[in-house]
């Protein structure tokens, strides 16, 4: 027996021995909340050539629910969305303004109040979350100044009924979105419009 215990304590001293110890994975250092916003800005670009693979739904739940959360005067939410995903809808679209979207597989269309001085601002801080959000899903927008003349186009009226768009309102911006097909550098900035005031 004595024996017995002896051969388990060298066998058990022995396996211990051989065990290697426990790999520390290297820390890998997370980019802080600011620099995620910075890098996320400043790679944004305008894209005007997109690849025919739609966007999940899911994709562009996440972007609308960003989009409704951009700040508005007084909470007024003075804005009104409209995501076009039906390819029928945009080859109608693009049958009135074949060049309008850059082909892109879907289309967000945002529209002001009316009668509310301050909806156009509501909707570009909303536009903004979308381009934000969507640069971040690598994903590529473009905006669009009022659906390139569609509004106002009498052949375009079943395209406009279709959005349902209330009487109070009417169409400011339009963004293609989808997956880039092309990755465009940044222009130049003019540094000279900003000036600090001490």
């Amino acid at each position: 027996m004595k024996k017995l215990l002896l051969i388990l304590v060298i066998a058990s001293a022995f396996i211990s021995c051989t065990q290697k110890a426990p790999v520390e994975e290297p820390v890998v250092p997370q980019p802080s909340k600011s620099q995620i916003v910075y890098e996320n800005i400043m790679s944004r670009r305008s894209i005007r050539a997109y690849k025919q693979q739609p966007v999940p739904k899911a994709q562009l739940d996440t972007i609308v629910q960003c989009a409704i959360n951009a700040p508005s005067a007084m909470n007024a939410q003075s804005w009104q969305v409209r995501v076009i995903q039906s390819p029928e809808l945009m080859a109608k679209i693009h049958a009135v303004n074949p060049d309008f979207y850059y082909g892109a597989p879907s289309l967000i269309v945002i529209a002001k109040e009316k009668n509310n001085g301050i909806s156009p601002a509501d909707c570009g801080f909303l536009t903004q979350n979308i381009l934000l959000m969507a640069e971040a899903m690598d994903l590529g927008t473009v905006v669009l100044g009022n659906m390139g003349g569609i509004p106002n186009n009498p052949k375009a009226a079943d395209i406009m009924a279709t959005l349902d768009l209330p009487d109070t309102h009417e169409v400011i911006f339009a963004v293609a979105i989808g997956y880039k097909n092309e990755t465009p550098g940044a222009r130049p900035r003019d540094t000279g419009k900003i000036k600090f005031i001490n």
